[in-house]
């Protein structure tokens, strides 16, 4: 009884001023392929919930890591429309630390303030978006955070330094290449007021991850009859 209630205060829902990076797998990392940002939306000492651009299979083994809470190890156990939940594994004490940096994040004091009106970056409230070539090519991505004149963003793909992408509504120029995504310098400086807007596009993200997970009927028909007929 004791320790369940400790489990419940060392739990925190709603977070979203916590960005991270996952791997999926045990592989080595490479970016694009499965090293990742994500957003923190939960976290308890046994389970987190996150936001991600590249939504792994169940049971697949990830490694997340935030800096409030250091790197953590687990399995997903359930899918989400626009990311996954994790069962954590901990080793020795680990535990009872995630608890107590839990506990220590809470009692910090956030001012809440956010001046857009200078090059300043800022996370989005609504991370979701989607990235697209000229081509009419695109799919999800999460914008990490952004500035008037450009953002981070991370994807499935590692574009070409110069290549021109659309993120949300926003044409913009890719600049620099990171660990977990690259860089984009809009075209033109955006109004502080509305560009967290411009930028987010959770519908389209959503049709994008359900289209993602329909059966391809053409599939389905060779499974059944096979061959070519």
């Amino acid at each position: 009884m004791v320790e369940a209630a400790q489990r419940i205060s060392a739990s925190l829902e709603g977070i979203s001023t916590v960005a991270g990076r996952y791997v999926i797998g045990d592989q080595a990392m490479h970016p694009g392929l499965n090293l990742f940002a994500c957003r923190l939306r939960s976290i308890s000492p046994d389970r987190l919930t996150v936001t991600a651009p590249v939504i792994p299979g169940e049971t697949e083994a990830v490694t997340l890591t935030f800096g409030p809470f250091g790197t953590l190890r687990g399995t997903v156990e359930r899918l989400l429309e626009d990311g996954f939940a994790v069962t954590l594994e901990h080793e020795d004490d680990g535990e009872s630390g995630l608890a107590a940096a839990i506990d220590g994040f809470r009692d910090r004091i956030w001012p809440g303030v956010r001046e857009r009106r200078q090059d300043h970056r800022f996370m989005p409230g609504n991370p979701r978006s989607v990235i697209a070539r000229p081509d009419g090519w695109a799919q999800p991505c999460l914008v990490v955070d952004y500035s008037v004149s450009g953002a981070a963003v991370s994807a499935a793909f590692q574009p070409a330094v110069g290549e021109i992408v659309t993120v949300g509504q926003i044409t913009s120029e890719v600049v620099r290449l990171f660990d977990v995504g690259f860089a984009v310098r809009f075209f033109e400086r955006q109004d502080p007021d509305e560009i967290e807007s411009l930028l987010e596009a959770p519908e389209e993200w959503l049709e994008m991850r359900r289209a993602a997970r329909a059966p391809d009927p053409d599939a389905l028909l060779h499974e059944a009859y096979g061959g070519d007929g």
